[in-house]
């Protein structure tokens, strides 16, 4: 990982700047109090955005509301650029979320979330902050620190960062999950089961005997219920044919009843309708007498027909007809004879005015005597003939009135007639339908009583059937077969029980020996893992000495390139020595000098060789690559 650039704003004295790091060292100059610093604090916020001490106070610029760090470094040859801001909050610091975004090689990757920029990050570059703050980042205040610290501390830090503490501390958790299994031993050695499993294996063995003799008695019983069985079904089926046989015996009496009852009714319908039947033929002898009456009543108003000069056999409307035209006749006759009756009173007052005055009765001019002689002979033979023709009208006409009256009344007669015969036919019409259908239904009310007759006879045979006495035998005959039965039944269903909870316990005796047997085979297993975690313990405190031991090699040669690089031709007498517990001892000509002894540069050289070549040695070890940044300060 190779720093680029970075960029502060509102960081500490930074209101804004940009730092650009170049390849190989890079150094950093300035007064007191102008800001160093301030960049490495600004690189381990952009990092891992969390504050070096409590709060983010340190970092944000004096009044600011907002700050900023942008960060610009590359990685196995890709280019990152991380920004984190800084927002103030009322009284309190925090993490400006808008503003945290990850970009590889100009794309982004994460953002706004803390968790998911750093879980990015790690995977990216494999660095995390203690890493960072104990390895890369030496700060002058605590750069003599892990010389200072008591020869345990030390181990521990080292054996941290190395990751050798791991194996302590999975010894550790391993002791824990021995002590849970030795726990579970003794407590399979203590299982009730496994103490008593000879006792259950005795008792399976019996409860199997037990349910060799149940299961025999049933078989045994079994072909019992089912002769029982049979003989109830026997016997249910003897009761019902003779109860179905009683059964049918009711109801053939019951059908003796109905058809005597029914031959009653028979006799009394042929007595009934043969009493109609001979009501029926009275009605008939009446209408046909009153009919004949009607004929030779017709006969004699057909007579008054053929005196009229019609024919004795013509209908009522041509008689009709005739009336008509005689009440014609008569109207012209009347007029006829009022005309002659006015024509003689007026020839009279002509002949009175002649024979008073002479005079002319139409112009009233006097007349000559022989006119007036002759006029009046002619007005009084006018006269007489006019009256002779009157009598004659008069006469024809009280001959037509009479033959009229007569023919009218006929013909009155003879419409009546009509409507009698016609009601009279057609009442005889329905009393011969009938009186036929009298005929047919005595007929078949006889026929039906000949048919019960016989029926009767033939049902009278077939009355035979049980006895009381028989239907009652074959109840009780039943009764005792069903008790059998259910003695059996009873005897079936205990036994049944018996091998049900015999078969239960044999079950349940099955599940514990089972269990037994999965418990031996857990306590097996647990002995062996019990065996396995105390041999990987075993290893896990072996390997860790034996792992110092070359880690302290490597350090030492570490440590030495680093102390001749940097103490040059002046320090080659300086050889550094490293214990078991990571304490460097310097040996100067032959002699050895603890870190107690030596000068103020000598120690502060020390410590930076020291911090330098750990670095390398632990960066190699946790990450697989060489210290290829380091922030000196």
């Amino acid at each position: 990982m190779k720093i680029k650039a970075v960029r502060l704003e509102n960081i500490r004295s930074h209101v804004e700047t940009y730092v650009d790091f170049r390849d190989g060292l890079n150094c950093l100059i300035g007064g007191l109090g102008v800001g160093k610093t301030s960049i490495l604090y600004a690189i381990d916020f952009a990092l891992f955005g969390e504050p070096v001490g409590r709060s983010y106070a340190y970092l944000l610029r004096e009044g600011a509301g907002e700050g900023k760090v942008t960060l610009w470094f590359t990685h196995d040859g890709s280019e990152y650029v991380l920004i984190r801001g800084l927002r103030r909050r009322g009284a309190s610091i925090a993490q400006d979320m808008n503003a945290l975004k990850l970009y590889k090689d100009l794309r982004l990757i994460a953002e706004k979330r803390v968790a998911s920029v750093a879980e990015q990050l790690a995977r990216e570059i494999g660095l995390d902050k203690e890493l960072f703050r104990e390895v890369i980042w030496i700060r002058q205040e605590k750069l003599k620190e892990i010389l200072d610290m008591r020869p345990a501390e030390r181990q521990k830090k080292i054996d941290s960062l190395l990751g050798l503490e791991e194996f302590e501390k999975a010894r550790k958790g391993l002791g824990g999950l021995e002590r849970y299994y030795e726990g579970v031993l003794d407590a399979y050695r203590r299982d009730g089961d496994l103490i008593m499993a000879q006792a259950l294996e005795e008792e399976h063995a019996r409860m199997v005997e037990e349910l060799a003799s149940i299961s025999a008695e049933l078989e045994d019983l079994k072909s019992e219920l089912e002769s029982a069985s049979g003989a109830v079904e026997e016997a249910e089926a003897m009761l019902r044919e003779l109860e179905e046989a009683r059964r049918k015996q009711e109801e053939l009496r019951t059908k003796r009843a109905e058809l005597e009852a029914s031959l009653r009714e028979a006799e009394r319908t042929i007595n009934r309708l043969s009493a109609e039947l001979e009501r029926r033929r009275e009605v008939r002898r009446r209408l046909e007498a009153q009919l004949e009456e009607l004929v030779a009543e017709e006969m004699e108003r057909r007579k008054v027909l053929a005196l009229s000069g019609l024919e004795a056999s013509a209908t009522v409307a041509e008689a009709e007809e005739l009336l008509a035209r005689w009440d014609r006749e008569l109207r012209d006759l009347g007029n006829a004879i009022a005309r002659m009756e006015q024509e003689i009173e007026s020839k009279t007052r002509s002949l009175d005015v002649i024979s008073r005055e002479a005079r002319c009765p139409t112009c009233l001019r006097f007349i000559s005597e022989d006119y007036r002689r002759e006029m009046t002979t002619k007005l009084k033979r006018e006269v007489v003939e006019l009256k002779h023709k009157v009598e004659e009208a008069k006469s024809e006409a009280s001959r037509l009135r009479e033959l009229s009256s007569k023919l009218a009344e006929a013909v009155g007669g003879l419409k009546v007639i009509e409507a009698r015969k016609a009601d009279l036919q057609a009442r005889l019409v329905e009393e011969g339908e009938l009186l036929e259908q009298a005929e047919k239904d005595i007929d078949n009310a006889r026929m039906r009583l000949e048919m019960l007759k016989v029926e009767l006879e033939a049902l009278e045979a077939e009355l035979t059937g049980p006895s009381e006495e028989e239907i009652e035998e074959a109840r009780r005959e039943l009764e005792r077969r069903r008790k059998r039965l259910s003695e059996l039944e009873a005897r079936a269903r205990e036994l049944e029980a018996q091998k049900r909870m015999v078969k239960e316990r044999i079950s349940e005796l099955e599940q514990r020996l089972k269990a037994v047997e999965e418990k031996k085979a857990k306590m097996k297993e647990v002995a062996r893992i019990i065996e396995m975690i105390k041999l990987i313990r075993a290893a896990y405190k072996a390997v860790r000495p034996h792992l110092r031991s070359e880690v302290i090699r490597l350090a030492r040669y570490f440590v030495q390139r680093v102390l001749d690089e940097l103490s040059g031709p002046e320090g080659a007498g300086m050889i550094v020595e490293i214990s078991q517990d990571y304490t460097p001892v310097i040996k100067i000509d032959g002699r050895e000098r603890s870190v107690a002894h030596l000068s103020g540069g000598e120690r502060t050289l020390l410590a930076l060789a020291y911090r330098i070549g750990m670095g390398h040695l632990i960066m190699q070890y946790r990450t697989g690559r060489s210290l290829d940044l380091l922030l000196l300060d």
